[in-house]
């Protein structure tokens, strides 16, 4: 799609304009395959372009849910199942011998790889959903919890990964244009997180550090979200800058996690991919959902066939903007299989219904020069 396609999906975004199909194509959408099993994979569509991801749960295994999951993507993330909170020890451990709790990801992991796809890990560092007693205590006790932390939990699924989130959400919000000045990247971090309190804005580096150790072969990812917003992304900018100078290639990609809303500029998004291509890192849209419910982006509402067109519209001008950038868009994760088990169900966020109908959204996927 040209750019001047994108601004007309923009303006449609905003409610600019009347929102309608592409009456030169609306035809085609109206006879594509309607249902899952039917209809051409995703993956295949996109294959020579960037991988196309979602995310999975234990509840997935054995299920129609993890039929679709093979049919439509290459690459799994574990929705929480790797997240500090599921994997560490619930209590501080008496000795250095960990009990680590890795049944539900190990199980995870495996159906994947047996299936034949690829697996992010996600999340090594957060200051969320993670035990409180892996932060409590002096400087070099933080420090060594979080790298035996990242040593045994990368080591365990060393060479099984794609890639790890290794550092999850470290910036805060409403950062402003003084923040980010002069690069001071450290001053723009979330000092309530219990990583920043114990070792400082350091933990960072030493975090990514450690999961080279661990697991080289794994692709190192800063991941966050509002990311397309320029204030924040210039500060992930000069995080990068500054550290992968000191330590080369040590992050090695962004993750823009990409929960987007029907306000969503897509210009944004294409700015923020363009600062972070020109670091020479890789980019995925890591948790990728579009809410559009009324009542706003944030609050419950009445799904409409008006809503559904503008998601469908902004989708195509989303990924009108990945395959214009797809030499440096590695991959394309969903977060989320269905409107009915979304972490945001309420704005019924993803490609497919609570009964796994193919929506416009999905369409608009398959092919965003219909919309």
């Amino acid at each position: 799609m040209k750019k001047l396609n994108i601004v007309v999906c923009a303006l449609l975004v905003l409610g600019a304009c009347d929102f309608s199909f592409n009456e030169r194509k609306k035809s085609e959408v109206e006879h594509e395959p309607q249902t899952w099993e039917t209809a051409r994979p995703l993956q295949d569509i996109y294959k020579n372009d960037f991988l196309m991801g979602n995310i999975i749960s234990p509840r997935d295994l054995g299920t129609v849910r993890f039929a679709i999951l093979t049919r439509h993507y290459n690459t799994l993330t574990a929705e929480n199942q790797m997240k500090p909170d599921h994997i560490a020890p619930a209590a501080k451990p008496s000795n250095t011998n960990w009990e680590y709790r890795f049944t539900e990801a190990d199980r995870m992991v495996n159906a994947a790889i047996e299936a034949k796809m690829k697996v992010v890990g996600h999340t090594l560092v957060w200051h969320s959903q993670t035990p409180s007693w892996l932060t409590e205590g002096t400087k070099q006790t933080v420090l060594a919890n979080m790298e035996k932390y990242i040593g045994d939990v990368a080591g365990h699924f060393k060479d099984k990964l794609i890639a790890w989130d290794v550092v999850n959400e470290a910036f805060r919000d409403g950062l402003t244009s003084s923040d980010v000045s002069g690069g001071k990247w450290e001053n723009c971090l979330r000092t309530e997180s219990g990583w920043y309190k114990a070792i400082g804005p350091e933990y960072i580096e030493k975090a990514f550090l450690a999961a080279r150790t661990a697991d080289p072969n794994a692709k190192r990812y800063y991941n966050d979200y509002n990311l397309n917003s320029p204030t924040k992304s210039q500060a992930v900018y000069n995080m990068v800058i500054d550290i992968n100078v000191r330590h080369s290639n040590l992050i090695e990609g962004i993750g823009m996690q990409s929960h987007h809303h029907l306000g969503t500029d897509p210009q944004t998004v294409r700015d923020s991919i363009q600062k972070f291509a020109s670091l020479g890192v890789e980019i995925a849209i890591s948790e990728m959902d579009i809410m559009a419910a009324d009542g706003g982006a944030l609050n419950m509402g009445q799904w409409s066939d008006s809503n559904s067109k503008r998601q469908a519209a902004l989708y195509a001008a989303m990924f009108a903007v990945f395959k214009a950038h797809k030499s440096n868009i590695t991959r394309v994760t969903f977060w989320g299989l269905d409107d009915g088990t979304s972490w945001r169900a309420t704005n019924y966020p993803t490609l497919l219904d609570k009964d796994y109908n193919l929506k416009p959204a999905f369409f608009a996927v398959t092919d965003p020069n219909l919309f």
